[in-house]
């Protein structure tokens, strides 16, 4: 019988690990003007001619302004308790990164297609993953995981790529490009995890 694990906050370290780097990160942003952003933001040009490829690592922890982080960071530690709890510190660490490049180099195709350069900064790419990891893990879970219906988390998803098509200065080609890399490292790991018999329940709720 499944005995149910007690949820601490040691069970999302690498979610409270992440949410300090972010902090800290948008903090030196405050106190060294434009310096870390022009060095970190996700830009088609220095990518490519000046071949800065670790922007698409950078830019995921870089935020525009306080607005722009609470937002990001509430998603974070939300859903990152989550999927964390759900599949552990290592397997959501990569989620969340893999997720994250992945955003940031959507968004650079994105750029390069429409030749619209520009710079771009946050989580909410890496953060989309998650939503796509989790979306994952209400499917394995035959359609509820800890109240969230297939229904629910699917409207979700659609209302936010939604309203960020239609938002001005939001780079939606990121939460896209986010939202698919998670859905697609989920569903490989769950794979995985069936054919080496290792159970991705985690807790339950």
């Amino acid at each position: 019988m499944e005995t149910e694990k007690i949820i601490t906050w040691r069970s999302y370290s690498a979610t409270l690990i992440l949410f300090v780097i972010n902090a800290a990160a948008y903090i030196l942003c405050t106190q060294t003007g434009q310096l870390l952003y022009d060095a970190g933001s996700m830009n088609a040009e220095k990518i490519i001619v000046g071949r800065q490829y670790y922007r698409l690592a950078t830019c995921m922890f870089l935020h525009a302004d306080i607005d722009h982080i609470v937002s990001n960071m509430i998603f974070l530690i939300g859903l990152g308790q989550m999927v964390e709890c759900a599949i552990g510190h290592f397997r959501f660490l990569v989620v969340y990164l893999i997720s994250g490049f992945g955003a940031g180099a959507v968004s650079l195709l994105y750029s390069v297609l429409t030749a619209d350069i520009y710079d771009a900064v946050g989580a909410s790419g890496a953060i989309f993953g998650l939503i796509g990891a989790l979306l994952i893990l209400v499917i394995i879970h035959h359609g509820r995981y800890r109240n969230i219906s297939i229904g629910r988390i699917a409207f979700a998803i659609v209302y936010m790529v939604y309203s960020g098509a239609r938002a001005e200065r939001v780079d939606n080609a990121a939460h896209v490009g986010g939202l698919m890399c998670g859905i697609l490292v989920m569903a490989v790991m769950n794979a995985m995890g069936h054919l080496f018999n290792k159970n991705m329940g985690g807790y339950r709720g």
